[in-house]
C-alpha cells in the first residue's frame, strides 16, 4: 500500500468513526443506568482537572502568572462552571498585567459561585 493510500484510508477511518459515533458526554447526561461498559470519562476528567488545578496553584503562587492561566484555562475547559478555577485565572490575569479582564473574570466567578455578600477582590495580593 502506497502511503498516500495509506493516509486516505485512516482519515476516512477517523471521518467515518466521528460521524457515527456518540459523544461520551451524552452517556452521562441520560437518566437510565444503560451506561457502556469501560468508560471512564468522569473519573479521567477529574483526575486531569485535579492535575492541572494543583499546577495551576503551584504556578501562580511561584508568580508564575501566563502559565498559570494556560493551566487554569485547562481546568475550565473541563468544568466551566468551576467558580475557584475562573477566579483564579482573574487572579492570574490581574498578575500579568490584565487588570480589567483579570477584574471581569473574578466578578463572573463571583457570581457564578453564589457569593452575593462577599466584595471581589481586584488585586493579586491578599490572596
Amino acid at each position: 500500500m502506497k502511503p498516500c493510500q495509506l493516509s486516505v484510508s485512516i482519515c476516512c477511518i477517523v471521518l467515518l468513526t466521528a460521524v457515527y459515533s456518540e459523544p461520551a458526554a451524552c452517556y452521562f447526561d441520560k437518566k437510565e443506568a444503560d451506561y457502556r461498559p469501560g468508560l471512564y470519562v468522569v473519573k479521567d476528567t477529574l483526575k486531569s482537572v485535579n492535575r492541572y488545578q494543583h499546577l495551576a496553584h503551584d504556578l501562580y503562587e511561584r508568580k508564575l502568572f501566563k502559565q498559570a492561566i494556560v493551566q487554569w484555562k485547562k481546568v475550565l475547559h473541563l468544568q466551566p462552571t468551576n467558580a475557584f478555577a475562573m477566579f483564579m485565572l482573574g487572579k492570574s490575569y490581574m498578575g500579568a498585567g490584565e487588570q480589567k479582564k483579570g477584574e471581569r473574570l473574578c466578578d463572573e466567578a463571583l457570581i457564578l459561585g453564589e457569593q452575593p455578600g462577599k466584595n471581589s477582590c481586584h488585586s493579586v495580593e491578599g490572596f
